[in-house]
C-alpha cells in the first residue's frame, strides 16, 4: 500500500506541475511511465522483499495461450464496448435535443462533431502508429508491471486466491488491486470517470492470472485504449 501511494502521489504530482511547467509536460507520460516500471525494484529495496521482473509475468511465454486468451478477451469485449459506446452516445444526445436551448449550450462541448450512426466512417486518429506504441510501451506495460505484476503478486503472498474462475485463481487480490487500479487514475487529476477502469482492471488481472504474463494483458489494455480513439474519431471526427 506504501508503494502504491507512493507512486500515486509522484504521478499526481507530476500532472499538476506539467499544467504549469511546460518542460515537464512534454515528458510526463514517459516519466510517469518510469515510476511505475522502477517503482517495484525500488520498493523491493527499502522493504528487504526482492521482487522478480520476470517471475511477475514480464515475459512473452507462453505464447500460444497468451495469444488464446487476448483473442478470447478482444471477442468477448469489444462488441458490448461498441454497443455500448454507440448506445451511449445516441442516448446522450437525444436527451440533449429535450433538453432545452440553456442546458443544450451547455453540455453540447461534451459531443462536438457528432455525426450520428450514418455519418460514422472508420477514422484512425492522426499519428496513429507512434499512439500505438505509445499505448503499448508507456501506458499499458508500466501500469500492468505495477498494478497487476507488483501489486497484485504482493497481495497474493497476503491474501492466497482460493476461487478458480474460467481456469485462473480470483479472490482478493484481484479484486483489491482492481480498485487500487482505479483509484491511482482518479487520485491523479480527480475526474470521477477515471474510477471506470476498475471494470477492466478486472479483466486485466484475470488474464494475468490465467496465463501467469503479463503479455496479454498488456496488449489487451493497449487495444482497447486505441478501440476508444478510433471510435471516437470514426463517431465524431
Amino acid at each position: 500500500m506504501v508503494t502504491f501511494l507512493v507512486a500515486t502521489g509522484m504521478a499526481a504530482g507530476l500532472f499538476w506541475l506539467a499544467r504549469g511547467v511546460s518542460f515537464v509536460g512534454e515528458v510526463l507520460h514517459g516519466a510517469i511511465a518510469l515510476i511505475f516500471l522502477l517503482g517495484p525494484s525500488y520498493a523491493a529495496r527499502f522493504s528487504g522483499r526482492p521482487f522478480d521482473y520476470r517471475a511477475a509475468g514480464l515475459g512473452m511465454a507462453p505464447v500460444k495461450l497468451n495469444l488464446r486468451i487476448l483473442a478470447l478477451a478482444l471477442a468477448c469485449t469489444w462488441p458490448l464496448f461498441l454497443e455500448a459506446f454507440s448506445s451511449t452516445t445516441v442516448c446522450f444526445v437525444r436527451q440533449r435535443a429535450r433538453l432545452g436551448q440553456r442546458l443544450t449550450d451547455v453540455l453540447s462541448p461534451i459531443c462536438p462533431g457528432w455525426k450520428g450512426l450514418r455519418g460514422f466512417s472508420l477514422q484512425l486518429p492522426p499519428g496513429f502508429v507512434l499512439m500505438a506504441l505509445s499505448q503499448l510501451l508507456v501506458v499499458a506495460l508500466p501500469e500492468e508491471l505495477f498494478f497487476r505484476g507488483y501489486l497484485m503478486s504482493r497481495l497474493e503472498e497476503r491474501w492466497p486466491s482460493r476461487q478458480r474462475l474460467w481456469g485462473a485463481s480470483v479472490g482478493w487480490p484481484l479484486l483489491v488491486s482492481s480498485l487500487l487500479f482505479g483509484l491511482g487514475h482518479f487520485l491523479v487529476d480527480f475526474q470521477p470517470a477515471r474510477l471506470a477502469v476498475m471494470v477492466p482492471a478486472l479483466v486485466f488481472g484475470w488474464m494475468r492470472q490465467r496465463t501467469g504474463s503479463l503479455a496479454p494483458a498488456a496488449v489487451f489494455h493497449a487495444l482497447c485504449n486505441l478501440f476508444s480513439e478510433v471510435l471516437h474519431e470514426s463517431f465524431f471526427g
